[in-house]
C-alpha cells in the first residue's frame, strides 16, 4: 500500500460514522452495557488515575475504576449528585468498587473493560451453546 493510499484510508476512516462496540455483562443482578474503550480512553484513564511519578492520585480509585466509568457512562449516570452523596464519594471514579461491593460483580465489569474482545467472544460462544436470549446480550 502506498503512502498516498494509506493517507486516503485514514482520512476516509476519520470521516466515517463510528459505531461503538457494545456488550452486555451481568453484574449485581443487572445488565451493564459496556462500550469498547478506544486507545485514547485507556490513556486518559491512566492519566486520571496516576500522577507524574506513577503514584495513584487518589486512594479511593484506580485506573480500572476509571475505565469502568468511561465504558458504562453512556447508559449510567455515575456523576449523579444523589448517588455520590449516598456513597460518600467526591468523584464518580470512586463509585464502581463501592456500588459493586461483591468482588465477582466488580470482576465481571473489570474483565469486560480490560479484555473486551475476549469477553465478547465468550458471550458469543455461550450464545451458540444456549438459547437466543444470551445471543442478544452479546451484541
Amino acid at each position: 500500500m502506498s503512502n498516498q493510499d494509506k493517507l486516503k484510508k485514514y482520512l476516509a476512516k476519520a470521516n466515517e460514522v463510528r459505531k461503538d462496540d457494545v456488550i452486555t455483562v451481568q453484574a449485581d443482578g443487572e445488565d451493564w452495557s459496556v462500550q469498547r474503550l478506544k486507545t485514547l480512553d485507556v490513556r486518559r484513564s491512566y492519566d486520571l488515575a496516576f500522577d507524574e511519578d506513577g503514584n495513584y492520585k487518589s486512594p479511593y480509585f484506580n485506573e480500572i475504576d476509571v475505565m469502568i466509568v468511561k465504558a458504562t457512562e453512556h447508559e449510567f449516570d455515575w456523576n449523579n449528585k444523589d448517588l455520590l452523596k449516598a456513597y460518600g464519594a467526591t468523584s464518580k471514579f470512586e463509585l464502581p468498587p463501592r456500588i459493586l461491593d461483591n468482588t465477582d460483580d466488580y470482576a465481571a465489569l473489570s474483565k469486560a473493560v480490560r479484555n473486551f474482545k475476549e469477553t465478547q467472544e465468550s458471550l458469543l460462544a455461550d450464545a451458540k451453546n444456549s438459547s437466543g436470549e444470551t445471543e442478544k446480550r452479546a451484541g
